[in-house]
């Protein structure tokens, strides 16, 4: 274990085998850290943080904040981490609001320069949070899920497994399993392809997604029937927690952007030349 003098850190703080705690940064009482976990200089990590093995805590980082909320009671919640996260400078995560409750991070994320996790929010496994991205109270993000920098999610929304959300998006509605959000619409576009692929994904199961892709949002049906078509026709593999994931809302869905028909009008620019003053087959002399 390494603290440094400048540091201050509770005697009534659980430090594991092979901490590191750099100067200036401040570990409250209560606080449990396990084994090879590093500290940065002004990090602060309050009281009701338990936090697992070899995670990092960088510049500046607050672990542990009171919630946000204009009716907090005076006992709150606790903030819950497993083990093998990055938190880069400037990151904010609240506790829960109810004591009896937790703000809950899973293991191998990674949250990036400013990224927030406000409180009772449930951010899975192999999550990334990229610079600013906002995350609100009661969010729900599945496992693999990647947001974008300056991405404002609105509270008690859930983020699908494997989705992708683009930079500066805003969401107000869940956002479904495997889907890619464009950042300028905050509309779906298509699969999260790429990232399936990366994660080794069988060809036969991303066309099964395919295929899933088009009962949702390509048919024409229904709310019921596209629950009852992904129900019969996917039973198992990656597509069935389409299903899952879909039959658990109680906020809507983001939607498919659809391009501008075939028969829209072009524009065609052209660069002002003296053409005005020769016929359309006139020849430079």
């Amino acid at each position: 274990m390494s603290i440094h003098p400048l540091a201050s850190v509770s005697p009534d703080a659980t430090l594991g085998i092979g901490v590191t705690v750099a100067a200036f940064a401040s570990i409250e009482p209560g606080v449990a850290l396990g084994d090879y976990c590093t500290v940065a200089s002004g990090a602060v990590i309050k009281t009701g943080v338990r936090m697992g093995c070899h995670n990092e805590v960088c510049e500046h980082a607050v672990i542990g904040g009171q919630p946000q909320h204009v009716a907090r009671p005076e006992a709150v919640g606790e903030v819950a981490i497993g083990d093998h996260n990055v938190f880069r400078e400037g990151v904010t995560i609240h506790r829960a609001l109810k004591p009896e409750s937790q703000t809950v991070v899973g293991d191998h994320n990674y949250l990036m320069a400013a990224a927030h996790l406000g409180h009772d929010a449930h951010l899975g496994n192999h999550c990334i949070l990229a610079n600013a991205a906002l995350v609100g109270g009661h969010v729900d993000i599945e496992d693999r899920a990647f947001i974008s920098g300056a991405v404002a999610i609105h509270q008690f929304c859930r983020i699908g497994r494997f989705s992708m959300i683009g930079g500066h998006a805003r969401v107000v509605q869940d956002v479904p399993p495997f889907m890619l959000i464009d950042g300028q619409t905050g509309s779906v576009v298509g699969l999260n392809s790429v990232g399936l692929r990366r994660a080794g994904f069988a060809t036969e199961e991303i066309t099964a997604l395919k295929s899933a892709y088009r009962v949702i949002y390509r048919r024409g049906l229904t709310w019921s029937e596209v629950l009852e078509a992904l129900r019969v026709e996917f039973p198992s593999g990656l597509a069935a927690h389409l299903y899952t994931f879909l039959a658990g809302g109680r906020r809507g869905f983001v939607q498919e952007r659809r391009g501008p028909p075939s028969t829209a009008a072009t524009l065609r620019l052209r660069v002002a030349d003296d053409d005005t003053k020769r016929g359309p087959r006139a020849k430079a002399g």
